[in-house]
Protein backbone atom coordinates (compact mmCIF):
# COMPACT_ATOMS: atom_id res chain seq x y z
CA UNK A 1 0.00 0.00 0.00
CA UNK A 2 1.50 3.27 -1.27
CA UNK A 3 1.91 5.76 1.74
CA UNK A 4 2.93 8.23 -0.65
CA UNK A 5 1.30 11.97 0.42
CA UNK A 6 -0.54 13.53 -1.40
CA UNK A 7 0.03 17.46 -1.65
CA UNK A 8 -2.63 19.65 -0.66
CA UNK A 9 -5.12 21.27 -3.13
CA UNK A 10 -4.02 25.03 -4.33
CA UNK A 11 -7.29 26.92 -4.40
CA UNK A 12 -6.77 30.44 -5.13
CA UNK A 13 -8.72 33.19 -3.49
CA UNK A 14 -12.33 34.04 -5.17
CA UNK A 15 -12.29 35.76 -8.46
CA UNK A 16 -8.76 35.55 -8.55
CA UNK A 17 -7.25 36.92 -11.99
CA UNK A 18 -3.29 37.05 -13.09
CA UNK A 19 -4.18 40.67 -15.13
CA UNK A 20 -0.47 41.37 -15.53
CA UNK A 21 2.68 39.10 -15.64
CA UNK A 22 3.68 40.51 -12.03
CA UNK A 23 0.03 41.59 -10.77
CA UNK A 24 -2.94 39.79 -9.42
CA UNK A 25 -6.42 40.26 -7.92
CA UNK A 26 -8.98 38.97 -5.86
CA UNK A 27 -11.32 38.90 -3.42
CA UNK A 28 -10.20 38.55 0.47
CA UNK A 29 -7.81 35.61 0.74
CA UNK A 30 -8.29 32.81 3.58
CA UNK A 31 -6.54 30.42 4.81
CA UNK A 32 -7.26 27.72 2.36
CA UNK A 33 -5.62 30.33 -0.74
CA UNK A 34 -2.38 30.38 1.08
CA UNK A 35 -0.62 27.69 -0.21
CA UNK A 36 -1.76 28.76 -4.11
CA UNK A 37 -0.59 32.31 -2.67
CA UNK A 38 2.64 31.05 -1.95
CA UNK A 39 3.10 30.26 -5.56
CA UNK A 40 2.64 33.50 -6.67
CA UNK A 41 5.58 34.68 -4.76
CA UNK A 42 4.90 37.84 -3.15
CA UNK A 43 6.55 40.96 -2.23
CA UNK A 44 3.27 42.66 -2.05
CA UNK A 45 -0.42 42.13 -0.91
CA UNK A 46 -2.57 45.27 -0.67
CA UNK A 47 -5.82 45.23 1.01
CA UNK A 48 -8.78 47.66 0.18
CA UNK A 49 -10.82 47.14 2.75
CA UNK A 50 -12.51 48.79 5.98
CA UNK A 51 -10.43 47.51 8.56
CA UNK A 52 -6.49 47.29 9.59
CA UNK A 53 -5.73 43.59 9.10
CA UNK A 54 -3.62 43.03 11.97
CA UNK A 55 -2.64 40.11 14.56
CA UNK A 56 -6.16 40.97 16.45
CA UNK A 57 -8.05 41.07 13.38
CA UNK A 58 -6.68 38.47 11.12
CA UNK A 59 -4.09 36.61 12.90
CA UNK A 60 -3.82 33.99 10.01
CA UNK A 61 -3.24 36.23 7.13
CA UNK A 62 -0.65 38.76 9.37
CA UNK A 63 1.64 35.26 10.14
CA UNK A 64 1.05 33.82 6.56
CA UNK A 65 2.63 37.52 5.25
CA UNK A 66 5.83 37.56 7.85
CA UNK A 67 6.58 34.22 7.44
CA UNK A 68 6.59 35.12 3.43
CA UNK A 69 8.36 38.37 3.88
CA UNK A 70 5.09 39.89 2.08
CA UNK A 71 4.89 43.78 2.69
CA UNK A 72 0.70 43.45 3.65
CA UNK A 73 -0.69 47.77 2.42
CA UNK A 74 -3.82 48.62 3.60
CA UNK A 75 -5.98 50.96 2.15
CA UNK A 76 -8.76 52.06 4.14
CA UNK A 77 -11.91 51.58 2.24
CA UNK A 78 -15.52 53.89 3.62
CA UNK A 79 -16.94 51.29 5.78
CA UNK A 80 -20.10 53.27 5.61
CA UNK A 81 -20.38 53.26 1.50
CA UNK A 82 -23.87 51.92 0.34
CA UNK A 83 -22.13 48.57 -1.37
CA UNK A 84 -25.33 47.46 -3.56
CA UNK A 85 -27.95 48.41 -5.60
CA UNK A 86 -28.18 51.09 -8.60
CA UNK A 87 -27.31 53.36 -6.20
CA UNK A 88 -24.44 52.25 -4.30
CA UNK A 89 -21.36 54.22 -3.50
CA UNK A 90 -17.74 54.22 -4.51
CA UNK A 91 -16.13 53.46 -1.47
CA UNK A 92 -12.78 54.35 -1.68
CA UNK A 93 -11.38 58.02 -3.34
CA UNK A 94 -8.71 58.85 -5.92
CA UNK A 95 -5.75 59.95 -3.54
CA UNK A 96 -5.76 56.38 -3.06
CA UNK A 97 -6.24 54.94 -5.82
CA UNK A 98 -3.10 57.07 -6.88
CA UNK A 99 -1.42 55.97 -3.81
CA UNK A 100 -2.53 51.99 -4.65
CA UNK A 101 -0.84 53.00 -8.18
CA UNK A 102 2.28 54.37 -7.33
CA UNK A 103 3.15 51.12 -5.54
CA UNK A 104 1.91 48.53 -8.99
CA UNK A 105 3.99 50.89 -11.01
CA UNK A 106 7.39 50.02 -9.36
CA UNK A 107 8.88 46.59 -10.10
CA UNK A 108 10.79 46.40 -7.09
CA UNK A 109 7.23 45.96 -5.50
CA UNK A 110 5.94 43.35 -7.67
CA UNK A 111 4.85 40.48 -7.89
CA UNK A 112 1.88 41.81 -6.10
CA UNK A 113 -1.58 40.56 -5.30
CA UNK A 114 -4.48 43.06 -4.72
CA UNK A 115 -8.00 42.12 -2.85
CA UNK A 116 -11.23 43.91 -1.59
CA UNK A 117 -13.77 41.60 0.27
CA UNK A 118 -15.29 40.22 -2.49
CA UNK A 119 -13.34 40.71 -5.21
CA UNK A 120 -15.47 42.86 -6.93
CA UNK A 121 -16.30 47.04 -6.73
CA UNK A 122 -13.28 48.28 -5.22
CA UNK A 123 -10.29 46.10 -6.97
CA UNK A 124 -12.22 47.15 -10.00
CA UNK A 125 -12.21 50.56 -9.76
CA UNK A 126 -8.46 50.59 -8.75
CA UNK A 127 -7.84 48.67 -11.93
CA UNK A 128 -10.09 50.07 -13.71
CA UNK A 129 -7.30 53.80 -13.09
CA UNK A 130 -4.53 51.42 -13.95
CA UNK A 131 -6.17 50.74 -17.10
CA UNK A 132 -6.33 54.42 -17.96
CA UNK A 133 -2.74 55.38 -17.60
CA UNK A 134 -2.20 52.01 -19.10
CA UNK A 135 -4.31 53.73 -22.11
CA UNK A 136 -7.02 51.03 -22.54
CA UNK A 137 -9.79 52.73 -24.27
CA UNK A 138 -13.19 52.68 -21.85
CA UNK A 139 -14.92 50.30 -23.66
CA UNK A 140 -12.22 47.47 -22.60
CA UNK A 141 -12.17 49.26 -18.90
CA UNK A 142 -15.50 49.38 -18.60
CA UNK A 143 -15.67 45.08 -20.30
CA UNK A 144 -13.32 43.78 -17.65
CA UNK A 145 -14.68 46.12 -15.08
CA UNK A 146 -18.55 44.17 -15.81
CA UNK A 147 -16.43 40.82 -15.64
CA UNK A 148 -15.59 41.28 -11.51
CA UNK A 149 -18.08 43.37 -10.55
CA UNK A 150 -21.49 42.46 -12.12
CA UNK A 151 -22.23 45.85 -12.95
CA UNK A 152 -21.51 48.87 -13.24
CA UNK A 153 -23.38 52.14 -12.50
CA UNK A 154 -23.30 56.26 -12.72
CA UNK A 155 -21.14 56.40 -10.18
CA UNK A 156 -18.54 53.89 -10.62
CA UNK A 157 -18.31 55.22 -14.53
CA UNK A 158 -17.82 59.03 -13.20
CA UNK A 159 -15.21 57.88 -10.57
CA UNK A 160 -13.22 56.41 -13.40
CA UNK A 161 -13.53 58.96 -16.12
CA UNK A 162 -12.38 61.82 -13.82
CA UNK A 163 -9.71 60.46 -12.66
CA UNK A 164 -6.46 62.47 -12.76
CA UNK A 165 -3.62 60.39 -13.34
CA UNK A 166 -1.44 63.21 -11.18
CA UNK A 167 1.27 60.24 -11.02
CA UNK A 168 5.00 60.24 -10.44
CA UNK A 169 6.36 57.61 -13.00
CA UNK A 170 9.69 55.90 -11.97
CA UNK A 171 12.41 55.61 -14.54
CA UNK A 172 12.10 52.78 -16.98
CA UNK A 173 14.58 50.43 -15.19
CA UNK A 174 12.94 50.79 -11.88
CA UNK A 175 8.83 50.67 -13.37
CA UNK A 176 7.03 47.41 -14.45
CA UNK A 177 7.70 45.96 -18.12
CA UNK A 178 4.28 45.57 -18.79
CA UNK A 179 2.93 48.98 -18.17
CA UNK A 180 3.07 50.28 -21.65
CA UNK A 181 3.48 47.25 -24.03
CA UNK A 182 6.02 48.78 -25.73
CA UNK A 183 4.33 52.29 -26.46
CA UNK A 184 6.82 55.03 -27.52
CA UNK A 185 7.87 57.65 -24.76
CA UNK A 186 6.63 59.92 -27.53
CA UNK A 187 2.59 58.76 -27.53
CA UNK A 188 2.46 57.90 -23.92
CA UNK A 189 3.61 61.67 -22.79
CA UNK A 190 1.58 63.66 -24.84
CA UNK A 191 -1.46 61.11 -24.31
CA UNK A 192 -4.91 62.84 -23.06
CA UNK A 193 -5.05 60.17 -19.82
CA UNK A 194 -1.40 61.54 -19.22
CA UNK A 195 -1.66 64.94 -19.12
CA UNK A 196 -1.33 65.10 -15.11
CA UNK A 197 1.29 62.86 -14.91
CA UNK A 198 5.52 63.50 -14.72
CA UNK A 199 7.76 61.86 -16.28
CA UNK A 200 11.25 61.32 -15.41
CA UNK A 201 14.41 62.54 -17.31
CA UNK A 202 16.02 59.36 -18.95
Amino acid sequence: MSTEKIPPALVPPIKFSKIEPSLSRGAYPRPINYPYLETLHLKTMIALVPYPITMETDSSLTQFCIQHNIDLVHIATDKNAKDKGKNRDVPIDHNQVLQVLQILICAENNPIFIFCNNGGQVSSLVVACLRRIQLWSSVSIYNEFVNFSTTINHNDRAFIENFKAEIKFPKKNERVSWLWNGLSRNITEKHPHLRFATFPDE
